[in-house]
């Protein structure tokens, strides 16, 4: 089971990022909070939420291989903030699949029952000692009909729309035309031309009226017959 301090030494070994351990930590708690109210049958004010002062060796909820889940989502989260939407569609495809995973082997490993009263128990001790920070009301109002929602939203069905009209204004704005490059190398010359020949392909002007001139006077004038 990995530890905060793990896991956010993986997210930046993987993903090397700008953003603070505050904000990441910030993430892993929307992560927590969708494990626990997803999977675990949580009620929001019993959601473990770590903040500044937790102690980083504290270790994560859900337990190895499956942790993975927690990186592949503040990645996600790092590649949203910075406007990287193509990223960020393959990252959260990759946490979704990772969530389900361990989804399935929660269910799989402790059946449908919701969880035991130790663990409610614990999940309230924590979220007494942790859950103290400037933003407890908007964690707290995250329901699953909201997480469902948001969910939704970020579906590739959803993002489609949107990602084509962004990508459609960027061409416009010329965003995706680089600069001129390069003059290319001259070609190979072609085959000579053919030369036309007066007489045979053109007739110039003065030509023409040669012949009209000839042709007329070759026409009788009268003179040459009697009756």
């Amino acid at each position: 089971m990995a530890t905060l301090q793990q896991a956010l030494t993986r997210i930046d070994a993987i993903c090397p990022n700008a953003w603070d351990d505050a904000a990441k930590i910030q993430w892993l708690n929307e992560c927590e909070h969708m494990i626990q109210m997803r999977i675990l049958d949580a009620a929001p004010e019993q959601c473990v939420t770590y903040d500044a002062d937790t102690e980083r060796g504290t270790p994560l909820l859900v337990p190895a291989p499956f942790d993975r889940l927690y990186v592949y989502y503040v990645i996600a989260m790092c590649d949203y903030a910075a406007h990287e939407t193509a990223h960020y569609a393959d990252s959260m495809a990759l946490f979704n699949a990772a969530l389900d995973e361990y989804a399935k082997w929660h269910q799989r490993t402790n059946g449908a029952a919701v969880p035991s009263p130790g663990q409610s128990h614990q999940i309230a001790i924590n979220s007494a000692m942790r859950h103290r920070h400037a933003n407890k009301a908007v964690l707290d109002g995250i329901t699953a009909a909201r997480a469902a929602a948001w969910d939704a939203k970020v579906s590739p069905a959803a993002l489609g729309p949107a990602v084509n009209t962004a990508l459609q204004a960027a061409k416009d704005s010329g965003a995706f035309r680089g600069d001129k490059g390069d003059p290319g190398e001259k070609g190979e010359p072609g085959a000579p031309g053919k030369t036309p020949v007066r007489g045979t392909d053109y007739w110039t002007a003065a030509d023409k009226q040669e012949i009209v001139n000839s042709v007329i006077a070759a026409l009788p004038d009268g003179t040459e017959v009697s009756y």
